[in-house]
Formats: C-alpha cells, sequence, structure tokens
C-alpha cells in the first residue's frame, strides 16, 4: 500500500471531538421527557392508589331519606317491597276471535257481571243457521219415516207385510232420530260460541292494563299464535284488596308475628306513612335469596296507593308506648355520610350523577343520623358512600345499580 492511501486511511479513524460536544443535545430531551412521563405515571397510581382518582365512572345503590315518627322509634324491623292486588283478573277469551266492540279503557270502573268486549261473531252465527236448517229438514223425513214405520207395522200385523219390511222402516226412522239428536247438540255446541264471544267481567275493579283493540285478534291463555293481543287482552284490579308485599330475611323472621303494627311509607309519599298489619307469614322460604314472603294489610289505604308502587314498610314493638307529642325526624344512614372540603352531608342523586348536598347533622341512633336542617326526608341519595374506597367529588356521574 502506498503512503499516501495509509495516511488517507488513519484520519478517518479519528474521533472529532468538536462534532461530538456539538451533537450531545441530542440525549438530554428525552431523557427530560422520560423523567415528566415517569412522575406523571407515579403520581396518577399513586393518586389512584389513595382514592383520589376513580378510573371508571363508580356504580352505586341508593337509598332515601327518612322522616321517622313516633311510633317508627320502636322500629324492630324495616323491609321494601311493593303494593300487589290480592284480587286480580286477567281477562281471555274462550275461543280464538276478532274483537268486534270493546268497552274497556284503563282506569275504568267496572263491574262484575258487566259485558266488556265482544268478538265477531256472524260465522258461527250462520253455522248455526245451517244446522237448524238442516235439523228441520230431517224432522220432515222423520215424520214420514214414522208413517212409513207405522205402515209396515200394521201390515206385518195382519200377516201382509214381511218382518223385514217392518226392521227397514224402523231403522230408518232410527237413525233419523239420531240424526235429530245430533244436530240439536251442535244447535247447542254454536250457541256455547256465539255466548262465549261476549266477554264480561269476572269482577269488581279497576282496568289497569288495556292491551286489545276493537279489530284484533286474541286468544286464549295457554293457546298458541293468534293476534298481537296475546291471550291477556286487559288485567282488572280490585283497589280494595291492595296490600304490600315484603320479603324477610330468614334470619330475622323470629323478630315478626302474625298481627304484628306496622307503618307503610311509599316511595313517592314519604311524608305519610299509613298504619297497617302484618296479615300473612307466607309458609315457605326461598332457598336462592334466604328470605320468607310477608303479606302487610294497610289499614288506611286511599286513592294514592296504586298497584306495582315500591314502598317501605317498619314493624313496630306492640309492646312499646307512643309519646304523640315527640315530633317526626328526619334520619339518614350513617353510611351515606360524607365528608368533602371539611363539610359533612350527602350524595344526592339527579340525572345520573351524584351532587353533595350539606347537612346540618345531630345525634346518631344506631345505624341512622338526625338530619337537623338541609334535608325534607324523601331524597334518593348514594347508599354507603361513606365505604367507598375512593375520594368522592362534589359533582360526579355515577351508574345506578339495577336490582
Amino acid at each position: 500500500m502506498e503512503t499516501s492511501n495509509r495516511n488517507a486511511d488513519l484520519s478517518a479513524l479519528k474521533i472529532d471531538r468538536e462534532t461530538r460536544t456539538a451533537g450531545g443535545g441530542r440525549f438530554v430531551f428525552p431523557a427530560i421527557a422520560t423523567a415528566i412521563v415517569a412522575a406523571l405515571a407515579g403520581a396518577f397510581f399513586y393518586a389512584r392508589s389513595s382514592g383520589a382518582i376513580a378510573i371508571r365512572t363508580p356504580q352505586v345503590g341508593t337509598t332515601r331519606i327518612v322522616k321517622v315518627t313516633p311510633s317508627q322509634a320502636s322500629t324492630v324491623l324495616t323491609a321494601s317491597g311493593y303494593i300487589v292486588a290480592r284480587s286480580k283478573a286477567e281477562i281471555s277469551p274462550k275461543s280464538v276471535g276478532r274483537v268486534s266492540w270493546l268497552n274497556l279503557e284503563e282506569g275504568q270502573t267496572v263491574k262484575k257481571g258487566e259485558l266488556v268486549a265482544r268478538l265477531e261473531s256472524q260465522e258461527l252465527e250462520a253455522q248455526r243457521k245451517q244446522v237448524e236448517a238442516q235439523k228441520l229438514q230431517l224432522s220432515a223425513q222423520l215424520d214420514n219415516a214414522r208413517r212409513e214405520r207405522e205402515r209396515a207395522k200394521a201390515l206385518f200385523a195382519q200377516k201382509i207385510g214381511t218382518e223385514q219390511a217392518f226392521d227397514a222402516t224402523d231403522s230408518a226412522a232410527r237413525a233419523l232420530e239420531a240424526q235429530i239428536q245430533a244436530a240439536g247438540a251442535q244447535i247447542r255446541y254454536f250457541d256455547e260460541l256465539i255466548k262465549n264471544a261476549e266477554i264480561y267481567a269476572p269482577i269488581n275493579g279497576t282496568v289497569t292494563v288495556k292491551k286489545a283493540f276493537v279489530g284484533e285478534t286474541v286468544a286464549p291463555q295457554g293457546f298458541g299464535g293468534a293476534g298481537s293481543a296475546g291471550a291477556t287482552f286487559a288485567v282488572i284490579v280490585d283497589m280494595s284488596s291492595l296490600e304490600m308485599e315484603a320479603d324477610i330475611n330468614e334470619q330475622n323472621l323470629a323478630k315478626i308475628s302474625r298481627g304484628q303494627p306496622a307503618e307503610v311509607t311509599l316511595d313517592a309519599y314519604p311524608d305519610r306513612p299509613y298504619k297497617a298489619r302484618l296479615r300473612q307469614i307466607v309458609p315457605t322460604a326461598d332457598r336462592q335469596k334466604g328470605s320468607v314472603k310477608v303479606k302487610i294489610e294497610i289499614i288506611e289505604r286511599d286513592e294514592r296507593i296504586l298497584p306495582e308502587m315500591s314502598c317501605r314498610v317498619v314493624f313496630l314493638n306492640p309492646e312499646a308506648k307512643i309519646d304523640s307529642s315527640t315530633p317526626v325526624k328526619v334520619m339518614v344512614p350513617s353510611a351515606s355520610v360524607v365528608e368533602i372540603d371539611g363539610k359533612k352531608g350527602v350524595l344526592l342523586i339527579q340525572d345520573e350523577k351524584a351532587v353533595f348536598k350539606e347537612l346540618s347533622l345531630g345525634p346518631e341512633a344506631g345505624s341512622q343520623v338526625e338530619v337537623l336542617s338541609g334535608a325534607a326526608g324523601g331524597e334518593e341519595i348514594v347508599a354507603d358512600a361513606a365505604r367507598a374506597d375512593f375520594r368522592w367529588r362534589a359533582e360526579q356521574k355515577v351508574r345506578i345499580k339495577k336490582d
């Protein structure tokens, strides 16, 4: 290798220290950005672990702030349930047919035996007339057959006719009599079908559900197919039979007994408790729920009580003395009380949001706290808000648990 080429190759191996120093800034900014990201991630995970941040919209159960009357101060057990009817009738036709006339409207009061609907029966009436005409024709033939039989009988008695001829006329007459009986049974069958086309109210009550309309085809219950109205096209409820049903945990069953006094409060009217009593403990348990169904009779019913309303019952101590002069108290569950920015209160449910409401609280009574001011009773709030594993804000979105 020549000397000039050797020198050129060696010079290429030298390190340019000035260039390295000038380009070193390329590594400074990525390092700073990495440090910032790491710091932010650490802060996020620390906030998450401390409960300051909730990644998902929290799912919450709800309860209500309640008013406690003097009688409810002697409460031994509380439960939630619904208003149901002891006497209820679902109207269904006995045969498939099309509604030609309907006298049913939701909210309408009907009496037992009142005609409320009629199905089309023109085809049945035409078939009945046809069978009736056949019966008349058979009756005319029977008259002639009987006369023939009498003549054959007379000839046979005089030794002029044969026994075979008499038997033939007798059989013909008997066959016509049987056909006439069959036609009569068929007429009665069509009469029953025509009668079934008229539907009457089975009980006194109020129409709460109307599913069918004039022109729709309806079918009996248990009959497959037929029409948009289905098997039940109206429901009548006896409003005087409304009562409450609730599920009681098996462990609390010993606290109640038949005839025990109680108070029922509708969720729609939390400030109006109704006097009630435990009418029945259903003699069976639900093994999946671990509960027993009870029925509570409402003694002072009014028009505000409607079927399927949600309500709450408190069972009272029958031996407790009630001081009617004691004012009504507003109570909130202790587990629903939270503290935000140094203020205590509850989280109201408003348009799928939990909104903080400051309350002035009094002394605790068991699992409840008396509300001195800030709530009137009946407000829907987040249940067990104090036990959440994150920090509540003054307003945030929530998801309501579905029953």
